[in-house]
């Protein structure tokens, strides 16, 4: 099971275009990087001399794609540093194991992303001191403990969503077709939350369209 996996997530992240340059305007940043390969509302991790960051594409062209910094950041941070882009992870397998009817059982995280991102708060209850006093400051973390900083800064953001799942299957199973299932199951949930009503929570309805702002 260890051996699907690493060969799942390497198929979606295990290889880089080189980026050409990167201009802003405003909140909008546009990346260039020729035949890039990536489809409009596709999680993204940019890397480089400059520590990873992760998002979501809005436009797309053949060599190029946009993307909304995160508010309060300044376009100048992402003109330089960034040498490379890839497609972000989508299935993480966390544990795996034989339950007592002889089947298999696997648990994992799929990380959906969207455009229309809601940030979470940095209010998860957070203990320290002594006496121990405990205050909501802690910020929401992947239950993934391989995501990195970047990764963990685009579920804060809310431009990466995680969503845990669990899937039995029998010992007999061939790896190609539980992978077939995975992708499957992955590819039509990330279809509703970039096309459907999927990934809106925190927006209100304001008698013309739906808003978050």
């Amino acid at each position: 099971m260890k051996t699907l996996f690493a060969v799942l997530i390497l198929s979606i992240s295990g290889f880089a275009t080189t980026v050409s340059s990167i201009t802003c305007s405003g909140q909008t940043a546009t990346v260039n990087a020729t035949a890039h390969g990536f489809i409009a509302s596709q999680g993204f991790s940019l890397s480089g001399t400059s520590p990873t960051f992760n998002s979501t594409t809005g436009t797309v062209t053949a060599n190029s794609f946009t993307f909304t910094l995160p508010a309060g950041t300044a376009c100048s941070g992402f003109t330089t540093g960034y040498t490379a882009v890839a497609p972000a992870k989508q299935i993480i397998n966390v544990s795996s194991f034989v339950n007592s009817q002889g089947n298999i059982t696997i648990n994992y995280i799929s990380w959906y992303t969207v455009t229309n991102a809601v940030p979470l708060a940095c209010n998860l209850p957070v203990t320290s001191g002594n006496p121990p006093v405990t205050t909501n400051t802690g910020c929401p973390v992947s239950q993934w403990a391989g995501a990195s900083a970047a990764e963990n800064a685009a579920i804060l953001a809310g431009t990466t969503i995680e969503v845990p799942g669990s899937m039995t299957f029998a010992a007999s199973t061939s790896s190609t077709t539980l992978s077939g299932n995975l992708v499957a199951l992955y590819n039509a949930a990330q279809a509703s939350y970039t096309s459907g009503f999927l990934g809106y929570a925190g927006y209100w309805w304001n008698g013309a369209a739906w808003a978050n702002h």
